[in-house]
């Protein structure tokens, strides 16, 4: 008995420190002095979004509900262009179900060249008004250097565009990703989720 209990114990401890261990890499690992962008009154979320936001869909409700955020829907499908979600934010917002902070996912299913996708980036933010958006920027080869370039400057065009640095972080843990370098684990998506939760409501 005394070696069972010693043995329920010994796992107890592994269990904690393991805990504690990812909640310190998450944190070391944040992208330096980030800009929140809770900045509505209330707290309705929707995200629009390609395979990423699909990997991460187990994750988004329990994300935001656990900061205080009411998820309105997750739209999102694999290999999705951002011309397409271009299509799906103009039918949110015919319909008036834009909601208080909208999540933008894409990119990642685009040609490199930034003279097609900054139309794209204009084209969403004149369609979300003065409502508080976060472009999760892009962590893929090749694609990501020019596209996130046209993300950064559309952040400084746009006050209420905030871009959260996604490819930050994942160039920082690395073991999250496939062997594409694009997709992520369960642990992964999970942990994305959160991390974006987190930099859009500011906690």
């Amino acid at each position: 008995m005394r070696s069972q209990a010693a043995g329920r114990r010994s796992w107890t401890f592994v269990a904690l420190v393991a805990t504690l261990v990812l909640a310190a890499v998450a944190t070391a690992c944040q992208p330096p002095s980030p800009t929140p962008s809770r900045t509505a009154r209330s707290c309705s979320v929707g995200v629009v979004g390609d395979s990423l936001a699909v990997g991460s869909s187990p994750f988004w409700q329990e994300a935001f509900s656990s900061r205080g955020c009411r998820l309105e829907f997750v739209n999102a499908r694999g290999g999705r262009p951002t011309s397409e979600g271009v299509a799906v934010v103009e039918m949110l917002a015919a319909a008036n179900r834009l909601p208080d902070i909208l999540v933008v996912a894409l990119g990642t299913n685009d040609s490199v060249d930034p003279r097609f996708f900054a139309p794209k980036v204009q084209r969403i933010m004149r369609l979300a008004g003065n409502r508080p958006v976060v472009w999760v920027n892009i962590d893929k080869p090749f694609v990501e250097t020019t596209l996130n370039l046209t993300l950064d400057l559309a952040d400084a065009m746009y006050p209420n565009l905030h871009v959260y640095d996604w490819n930050w972080f994942a160039d920082r843990a690395p073991q999250i990703r496939l062997a594409d370098k694009i997709h992520l684990t369960e642990g992964g998506y999970n942990l994305r989720a959160h991390l974006i939760a987190w930099y859009v409501t500011g906690r």
